[in-house]
């Protein structure tokens, strides 16, 4: 990908340069028209090619050749603007990379979030013991809840306790029924 993009990049320089270069070369050869044409693209030509004049001015049509293509690949790939979410609490022992992220988007505004999501999320990425002390925060009402305690049967199969996720499977289903 990164060499496609490379090669895309030498071919609009080159078209540009190209287009210079023929521009220069087609006032050239339109210095030889006879009369007033010719009189003028000799005149623009030799004011163009004076020292000093000619810096300038390949200098100012390469800063307006730079804005161009800025403008252009802006309004192709967006605005550059990211959004940086820092970590202000954060643990001890948190690398320096955990302590921010980066979003193209607006991230969304911090809610409050159910435990039993939070007891979903912790199984997701295993961490068990996290699990526990979220099982334990919640009232005995909201554990037997049906999608809690799919949660717990996954936690007790994931901690190798078979007999309390058969027992729970049980329990499940009676509140399924």
């Amino acid at each position: 990908m990164a060499q496609h993009e490379r090669r895309k990049q030498v071919i609009v320089a080159l078209v540009i340069l190209g287009i210079v270069a023929l521009s220069l070369l087609g006032m050239a050869a339109a210095a030889h028209l006879p009369g007033l044409a010719g009189e003028f693209f000799a005149r623009v030509l030799g004011l163009l090619t004076t020292p000093f004049i000619l810096e300038t001015s390949f200098f100012i049509l390469g800063f307006v050749i730079v804005l161009t293509l800025n403008q252009w690949r802006q309004m192709r790939e967006g605005d550059e603007l990211v959004y940086l979410e820092q970590v202000q609490d954060a643990p001890a022992g948190l690398p320096d990379q955990a302590r921010w992220a980066i979003y193209p988007n607006k991230p969304l505004e911090p809610g409050t979030v159910a435990e039993a999501d939070l007891l979903e999320g912790a199984l997701a990425i295993g961490d068990h013991g996290q699990a526990i002390a979220i099982l334990d925060g919640m009232s005995s009402a909201e554990r037997e809840r049906p999608e809690v305690l799919r949660s717990r049967i996954a936690l007790a199969e994931a901690t190798g306790k078979s007999d309390l996720a058969r027992d729970l499977r049980e329990k499940l289903g009676k509140t399924s029924c």
